[in-house]
């Protein structure tokens, strides 16, 4: 299980947009900090789907889905990154 939480602080997202070869873009962004196994957990940035809320502040755990293999065979997030709320969690 991987482990992420997100602090009061980081339930606002960021929201970009642009244009690009003349086509918009925009993108919805999220803070958290994620469990690795090290002292500390690492911050790190997620794309949110458009119209999706931000999560809350709390404990949850990476689904399995949001997580692909890309090119030249690495790991990668997905566009349909998840996170499931973990009931009762510590750090």
């Amino acid at each position: 299980m991987i482990k992420v939480e997100i602090k009061p602080s980081q339930v606002d997202i960021t929201e970009r947009s642009g244009e690009k070869d003349g086509k918009k873009w925009s993108s919805r962004e999220q803070h958290g900090y994620i469990y690795l196994g090290g002292d500390y957990p690492e911050l790190f940035v997620f794309r949110l789907q458009d119209g999706q809320p931000p999560y809350e502040a709390g404990f949850y755990e990476l689904v399995e889905s949001s997580i692909e293999v890309g090119e030249f065979t690495r790991l990668r997030f997905s566009r349909s990154f998840a996170l499931r709320h973990l009931q009762n969690s510590k750090a």
